[in-house]
């Protein structure tokens, strides 16, 4: 445990090393700074994953003698829709194949790992036994699987605790709605973007962004920012291109969009 608390103490990349994990290297730092924040705020807490694959992001939890208890849910399919317009392929994609992965990482503590195939359309939230502190969503990155999601994660969620967003630069629309739902509903919570695409959502009395490496990524954040729009700079070249830059020039002198007094 010694070893484990100077890793997650410095952030340390080693803590996903076992498993192969789809995340880059400063969206794993950003997840172990919330990790971190949560444990420092509880004497022991609960984690759900929704969209795990080969358990790539399960492991620090799986490490950590903090996380008394550890959920996954995933439909596990060969195909997925995605925002982005293409569907993705997991071949081989099954939970005993997760938990194979995970035993290498830490055979003793596989215990505490509840796996849940199935998605959040499906699952009731009574099959959550316990009242979770820390939410990841990382499964189908469409817009309405992740509200879905959302608003499972919120069901099962301890009065105080945080819901986190993967790949945020694809699925903000589903974040925003998630942030509607909570005004309309009179939640009470604060929400920030953390490097490079990690969206994280304070629910209650639960202020992970007073830890030290939280605060200093929301200091420069400049990285999310950059990586967000970057992403997306794809979608700016294709309007720009020949035809549609034509049609586009043409639009806005016809409604007198480009003209100002």
């Amino acid at each position: 445990m010694i070893g484990f608390e100077k890793s997650i103490n410095n952030l340390d990349l080693k803590l996903f090393e076992k498993i192969s994990s789809q995340t880059n290297d400063h969206d794993k730092q950003s997840l172990l700074a919330c990790q971190l924040a949560a444990r420092e705020l509880t004497e022991g807490y609960n984690y759900l994953e929704i969209g795990s694959y080969l358990g790539g992001s399960i492991q620090p939890h799986l490490l950590d003698e903090k996380c008394l208890k550890i959920y996954s849910i995933d439909k596990r399919p060969l195909v997925q829709p995605d925002e982005r317009g293409v569907d993705y392929t997991y071949r081989n994609n099954s939970t005993a194949r997760m938990l194979e992965n995970l035993k290498t990482v830490a055979p003793e503590q596989i215990e505490k790992i509840t796996a849940i195939d199935g998605d959040t359309r499906s699952v009731k939230p009574s099959e959550i036994k316990d009242k979770i502190t820390l939410c990841y969503i990382d499964g189908e990155h469409t817009d309405e699987a992740v509200m879905g999601d959302f608003k499972f994660c919120l069901s099962v969620l301890s009065e105080n605790g945080a819901i986190l967003f993967d790949d945020a630069n694809i699925i903000y629309n589903a974040i925003a709605g998630a942030i509607a739902y909570l005004k309309q509903n009179s939640v009470n919570f604060r929400a920030f973007s953390l490097p490079d695409k990690i969206f994280a959502v304070e629910i209650g009395d639960f202020p992970i962004h007073q830890n030290k490496a939280i605060l200093e990524r929301l200091l420069n954040n400049y990285q999310g920012y950059l990586y967000s729009l970057q992403s997306n700079d794809l979608y700016r070249q294709f309007v720009n291109k020949k035809p549609i830059r034509f049609y586009r020039k043409f639009m806005t002198k016809i409604k007198g969009l480009n003209e100002f007094d």
